[in-house]
């Protein structure tokens, strides 16, 4: 599967946003059911745990293949897309939205994944975005990453800070891509206590040990609400 995430800065009143964001994400169930995606997933940033946020909102998309993406991207773009486009044009400040396409490896936790995704409801997740380091290729950063999960360069990352199922999202390699970010991961947990015990381990143990890695670096604590049966990965 290939999973779209848009990531976005609002243009409303914090607290209406959270609703408006759920909208915009929804309206691409509007899309033709050949266009239609397979899942979706709106979560909201959670501004007393993430300071600062470089985005308030992240939309999750997934499809079937390239095909599939495209046949969105073409309703999306086309007047039938009108009434969706005009939702997220009142919600989120305009030129803000960043798309990354990735393909989706899930880490950890897999049984536990599947089952809150065929559950539904909302879900708190604390999520990395990254840029790589400046002398590593795609490739190999995508292969250094998958090698350190469940470490911070050769420190492992304590049970209690490791959540319930970890995610890696490697973005396309395609050569008109340009993506915002060369990473995206997420870390689901049961309560917000669980997820600051991992925010606060990471301030405490990145700078240090990642340099070789990535060259910069955001979290975001946020809400995640499944608004259509997200497929198993």
């Amino acid at each position: 599967m290939i999973k779209r995430i848009l990531l976005v800065t609002r243009a409303c009143a914090r607290d209406g946003f959270a609703a408006e964001w759920r909208a915009c994400v929804g309206a691409a169930l509007t899309a033709p059911p050949d266009a239609r995606p397979l899942g979706l997933a709106a979560c909201t940033v959670l501004d007393a745990v993430t300071p600062d946020p470089p985005h308030d909102g992240i939309g999750l998309e997934w499809f079937a293949d390239d095909t599939h993406l495209k046949r969105f991207e073409a309703w999306w773009a086309s007047s039938d897309a009108k009434a969706a486009n005009d939702l997220l044009g009142r919600a989120v400040e305009p030129g803000s939205v960043s798309i990354v396409v990735a393909h989706e490896h899930v880490m950890r936790g897999e049984e536990w994944l599947r089952h809150r995704r065929r559950e539904g409801g909302t879900s708190l997740k604390h999520m990395a975005l990254a840029r790589r380091a400046a002398d590593l290729t795609p490739a190999e950063f995508f292969d250094r990453w998958k090698n350190r999960a469940g470490k911070v360069g050769t420190v492992p990352i304590p049970a209690d800070a490791r959540g319930q199922a970890y995610i890696q999202n490697h973005p396309l390699l395609t050569a008109d891509a340009d993506w915002p970010y060369d990473a995206v991961n997420e870390v689901y947990f049961d309560d917000l206590d669980d997820m600051r015990k991992r925010i606060s381990w990471f301030a405490e143990n990145l700078d240090q040990n990642e340099d070789d890695l990535v060259r910069k670096s955001w979290f975001v604590a946020v809400r995640e609400e499944t608004l259509w049966p997200v497929p198993p990965s």
